[in-house]
């Protein structure tokens, strides 16, 4: 990390800051159902892939298949729905991740710009957030709605890096999914990787991540030793 001085800190909520039970095979199964019934051949879609992948090939066929953007628009708002109540469901389970909050609140004590950037909905991510007691240390909470497109599109970071006024070198993204250090790489931001997630040692490393972190929690020690 020698691009310069890091001003700010971008964070990916799940996993990251908060450990929740989103019910997201579920979620994808009912996602899954409702695009199966307005035009989606089925077999092509699986609970096993992320959202992402659901959506863009749902996108792929739509435009193949000639789908009216009327039609879209009512389907995509249908599938919103569920991922906000599935996502609300969860929050009276949450809780920070261990040493979470102390961290921020220390970052934030430094310094630095904090922002939390999620493919989560805003008012989960808020309420997620305020449950855990981290809500107050973050000048900036972006939801999935919220940005030009969302993670793993580098504009998501390019607009969040922008709303706390630090350029992309000024900034480092941590977050415990692939999708987050795909975003970081197509934003050309610095990327931490933490195991707070499901996503393990021997997986980041195969995605070539070098700066990996047990949690949030040992985040204000390493960037102090940058």
């Amino acid at each position: 990390m020698n691009r310069g001085k890091i001003k700010g800190v971008i964070f990916d909520l799940d996993g990251t800051l908060i450990l929740s039970s989103i019910d997201f095979p579920g979620m994808k199964q009912r996602m899954i159902a409702i695009l199966e019934d307005n035009g989606v051949p089925p077999g092509i879609l699986s609970p096993k892939e992320t959202t992402v992948t659901t959506l863009e090939k749902t996108e792929r066929i739509w435009d193949e298949q000639g789908t009216h953007e009327t039609e879209k628009k009512n389907i995509r708002e249908a599938i919103e729905e569920i991922m906000n109540k599935t996502e609300l469901e969860a929050i009276p389970s949450i809780k920070a991740v261990p040493g979470a909050a102390e961290a921020v609140r220390e970052l934030k004590e430094r310094g630095y710009k904090l922002a939390v950037l999620t493919r989560g909905h805003k008012t989960y991510a808020v309420e997620a957030l305020r449950k855990s007691g981290m809500l107050r240390y973050f000048e900036l909470v972006l939801g999935r709605e919220e940005t030009p497109k969302p993670k793993p599109h580098a504009e998501a970071l390019e607009h969040t890096a922008e709303l706390l006024g630090l350029s992309l070198d000024e900034v480092v993204f941590v977050g415990d999914h692939p999708i987050d250090s795909t975003c970081a790489e197509n934003a050309g931001v610095r990327f931490i990787a933490v195991l707070s997630g499901p996503t393990k040692e021997k997986t980041w490393a195969e995605h070539g991540q070098e700066t990996i972190l047990n949690s949030v929690r040992d985040l204000p020690d390493y960037l102090a030793e940058q």
